[in-house]
């Protein structure tokens, strides 16, 4: 993929981020690692991004495994996840970039699956609304993007699964 601007991808050292970062290298896709971007800091993303000058950041950092470290220590759940997020979100709409937050399908009851935007949330656990709180902040900012997906392990690392469900892995 050919850009003639820059892109700014958080997280690049995470699960999904690697795979990106693999996948596609480019001298107009930036990565940056914590100590050049550090979410907690409003200050630290003010000046990366003001040095990168990126037209969209696409935003994957935050705390997601193992699921009972949200449950364990919270604070950094919070920190994270939620004031990160609401970090990243003031950078973007001070600098006018394109806002893209992962969020997670684990927002919804998963009574059914193949759910609608419109459909009605229900976090199942401490992660899930760390990341719906992340979500209240992107939602506010007009040029944003919240995409909610949810991962596996590829490989698959159980020994079953339910196939009589509708869900939205990638």
């Amino acid at each position: 993929m050919r850009f003639n601007y820059n892109i700014v991808i958080t997280g690049g050292s995470g699960r999904f981020g690697s795979i990106l970062k693999e996948k596609y290298r480019s001298k107009k896709i930036f990565y940056p690692i914590k100590n050049d971007l550090n979410i907690i800091s409003f200050k630290s993303i003010e000046k990366y991004l003001k040095k990168i000058k990126p037209k969209i950041l696409i935003h994957l950092a935050g705390l997601s495994r193992p699921m009972n470290g949200h449950d364990k220590n919270i604070l950094k759940s919070i920190d994270l996840n939620i004031i990160g997020t609401a970090n990243i979100v003031k950078v973007c709409s001070k600098l006018n970039i394109k806002l893209i937050y992962f969020s997670t399908s684990y927002i919804y009851p998963n009574k059914k699956g193949n759910h609608k935007e419109v459909d009605p949330i229900l976090p199942v656990n401490n992660y899930a609304w760390s990341k719906l709180g992340g979500e209240s902040a992107v939602q506010m900012y007009k040029n944003s993007l919240i995409l909610r997906v949810c991962m596996t392990e590829k490989p698959f690392i159980h020994k079953k699964a339910f196939a009589n469900i509708k869900t939205n892995f990638i």
